[in-house]
């Protein structure tokens, strides 16, 4: 059986890093892979938030950037990355897992049956496995960065996280 890409967009990226935790990929993940899309949008930040924990993962080899030419035609509604990491698992061999937060790439993942999970997801996986003693925390973090996801996301998290 083939091994799982994990391919990720920028807003699972510029959240892990707003709230301190990048190297939570690595940990849960091992390599990661950010198209060459996603790399150009977040590092064009410049200082924000992802943009050195990004460039220190590629010059680290964890994250690799790959090339991804895409019909922007064919995902509508779509940013530039988002439409570039679902053309990359669309057209990959192996079975990937995307990591994205934009609801309208989500849906787009599940038309073509390409799992899926967001931020939130990614920070019940790191307390699933014991990498991080409270989402709660790390959602607060979040906001204190400006960082927003719903309240329904944020209260439906804590739940899957056991913090109620």
């Amino acid at each position: 059986m083939a091994k799982r890409l994990v391919i990720a967009d920028a807003s699972p990226l510029i959240g892990l890093a707003a709230a301190g935790e990048f190297d939570l990929l690595r940990q849960l993940f091992g390599e990661i892979a950010v198209t060459d899309a996603v790399r150009d949008e977040v590092l064009t930040g410049g200082e924000l938030p992802g943009s050195r924990e990004l460039k220190d993962a590629i010059q680290s080899g964890w994250v690799v950037v790959v090339n991804s030419s895409f019909d922007a035609n064919a995902f509508s509604g779509l940013g530039a990355g988002e439409a570039s990491v679902l053309a990359f698992a669309i057209g990959h061999p192996a079975p990937c897992l995307v990591l994205m937060d934009d609801l309208s790439g989500r849906s787009h993942a599940r038309a073509n049956g390409i799992a899926h999970i967001g931020l939130a997801g990614v920070l019940v996986a790191a307390k699933n496995q014991g990498l991080v003693r409270s989402v709660r925390a790390l959602l607060e973090r979040l906001e204190a960065s400006d960082f927003r996801l719903s309240r329904q996301v944020v209260a439906a998290v804590i739940e899957q996280a056991g913090e109620r």
